[in-house]
């Protein structure tokens, strides 16, 4: 299901002058109601803070974990910040973001992913665009998500930018999405298109004067489909309580385009794809 969202202080989107599509990956190339963020951001990273950081139990990690990620929606990002602050164990050893990525890399069940979506696949292989997938995840991890979920040709190495390429800034910082835009030779974010499931993301690339796709999981648009799926919906709302604050919002100004999952985005935005 597609909103449009035509009210309040909204200008149409202009497609004609769109050249790239920036992708966020995790929730948004893949949907939220999976299982997987809820497993990431919890047990994937407290097993890793326990067995790599020294935090006592799995509780307190999850507590410092969720404290700074509300901050920067990012797990890197997180733990750098707390380790900086003091936050971490006494006996920590230090934090590195290549550990993580490799922790996460190796050890996450990505068979929770379900594999990849063909109609996805094809879909974006389709499109003439110049196509970047910009995640606030680590690299290794990354490019995993991308080889399990079919897409690693679609986004091949150059085009895929996680938290490692733009540290120590990360998304929704001004600073990450300019070197990303930089890095790609976008020169005017305004003929970018930023896909994300992050409210705090979209409103940062908004801002820069992208147009904003907002990808808010199957059943989550539709009050009538609510129900239809009663553990998939349980699982999404499971991973949007990982990231909190961060919950989709259609009504905010700076989404454009409304959109349950990826799947939908050729069929709301045509013109981009009949070039």
């Amino acid at each position: 299901m597609t909103s449009l969202l035509p009210e309040s202080n909204r200008t149409p989107l202009d497609q004609s002058k769109i050249t790239t599509l920036i992708f966020d990956i995790d929730d948004t190339l893949y949907d939220v109601g999976t299982g997987f963020t809820a497993h990431r951001n919890g047990e994937g990273a407290t097993s890793f803070m326990v067995a790599k950081l020294n935090f006592p139990d799995m509780k307190s990690a999850q507590k410092v974990r969720d404290k700074y990620f509300a901050r920067y929606h990012s797990t890197a990002k997180a733990l750098a910040v707390a380790e900086k602050e003091g936050e971490l164990p006494p006996s920590s050893n230090k934090f590195q973001t290549k550990d993580l990525s490799q922790w996460w890399a190796e050890k996450l069940n990505f068979s929770l992913l379900g594999g990849a979506d063909e109609s996805i696949v094809s879909m974006l292989e389709s499109c003439p665009l110049n196509l970047v997938a910009f995640s606030n995840g680590p690299r290794l991890y990354v490019l995993r998500v991308l080889r399990e979920i079919g897409l690693d040709k679609v986004f091949p190495p150059e085009k895929v930018f996680a938290v490692d390429d733009v540290l120590p800034s990360c998304k929704p910082e001004k600073e990450a999405f300019e070197k990303v835009l930089d890095a790609v030779g976008v020169k005017d974010a305004s003929e970018c298109i930023m896909v994300e499931d992050s409210m705090k993301n979209i409103r940062a690339a908004k801002e820069l004067g992208m147009g904003t796709v907002l990808v808010a999981g199957l059943g989550r648009l539709k009050k009538s489909d609510v129900n239809k799926d009663a553990a998939t919906q349980a699982l999404a709302d499971k991973a949007e309580a990982t990231k909190p604050g961060d919950a989709p919002d259609v009504t905010d100004d700076a989404v454009d385009i409304c959109i349950e999952s990826v799947a939908e985005l050729e069929s709301s935005l045509p013109s981009l794809w009949n070039r």
